[in-house]
């Protein structure tokens, strides 16, 4: 007799979030659940191996509906041809010979639409864009090619007064309301390694963690997330309660606060030895001075939180 799942079990061993697996359903009959003899939701094995292949081609950049048409061995010839398949990316064609392009607009589509429904602080709006671009493109392509150039581009109208104050606030809290829920949707993994993410003591800038979140979430961590504004003690004290294998700090404003410096000095003499320290953001590598003096590690983008990550898990 075949095994069944649960949405929530789905959820956990693919990696999408329960809301998208629903989406695709609704929307693209990416799979059809069956129902037990008391009419409950169940899904197969073949149904989490076909969502898998699915994450993993969106997560490279492809629109839900380029791929949902394609059979389980199309979609295997397509995953395995590409170099990177977890890293949503722009432009170009895979090297295989299925007949499917890589969207080159619709990212920006949603940007613009983001951007044009913030203009009339239209919180319903900025809420389905979020909802429809993680459906079309799953989690980390949403992420890595909405979420974060809307950040950038937001954060760069304000500082040149084409925004108010009230838009960025706006923003900021739909998006962080968002990715909360989102993070919240993530199921933890029996045996797998914990993470902690958050912000130095007066880093109030906490989307940037709160991405991070989501995104070592995604990767299969158990993650932590105890959001901005955290003295180096309380971290320490957080990590070793939950025998977190990695502290992640996000830096994003100012560049040259000296009492970061004391902080993540501070954080590396209260954790034990083994557990490493990934230190990313805008404002980052301002900081790397300090950030290697503490044998700490420094990344630039979701890419080489990935890696990074993985090369610690395998213990490379």
């Amino acid at each position: 007799m075949d095994k069944k799942y649960s949405i929530k079990v789905v959820s956990r061993k693919t990696g999408l979030s329960a809301h998208a697996i629903r989406a695709w359903e609704r929307r693209y009959n990416a799979v059809a659940p069956k129902r037990d003899s008391n009419n409950r939701r169940y899904y197969t094995e073949e149904d989490i191996d076909r969502l898998t292949l699915l994450k993993r081609a969106t997560d490279a950049g492809f629109g839900i509906s380029q791929v949902v048409g394609s059979s389980d061995d199309e979609l295997e010839q397509l995953v395995d041809s590409m170099n990177v398949i977890d890293l949503p990316v722009r432009g170009g064609r895979p090297d295989s010979e299925l007949s499917i392009v890589r969207p080159d607009t619709s990212y920006e589509n949603y940007v613009e639409g983001f951007m044009s429904a913030l203009e009339q602080m239209d919180s319903k709006t900025l809420e389905n864009i979020l909802i429809h671009s993680e459906t079309d493109y799953g989690l980390n392509g949403m992420i890595e090619n909405v979420v974060t150039p809307l950040m950038e581009e937001i954060g760069e109208a304000w500082r040149k007064g084409n925004l108010r104050i009230s838009h960025e606030h706006l923003a900021s809290h739909v998006i962080r309301t968002f990715l909360g829920g989102v993070l919240a949707s993530l199921k933890t993994f029996p045996g797998a390694p914990n993470a902690l993410v958050t912000t130095p003591l007066d880093q109030w800038h906490d989307i940037g963690a709160l991405i991070t979140a989501v995104t070592v979430a995604s990767e299969g961590w158990n993650v932590t997330y105890l959001g901005p504004n955290l003295p180096a003690e309380e971290i320490a004290g957080s990590a070793k309660q939950n025998n977190s294998k990695v502290v992640i700090l996000s830096i994003v404003y100012p560049e040259d606060d000296p009492a970061v410096i004391q902080e993540i000095r501070k954080l590396r003499r209260s954790l034990p030895d083994n557990v490493s320290i990934i230190v990313g953001g805008r404002a980052s590598a301002s900081y790397r001075k300090v950030i290697d003096e503490v044998g700490a590690l420094n990344v630039n983008s979701l890419y080489e939180i990935r890696t990074t990550l993985e090369s610690l898990r395998s213990g490379k």
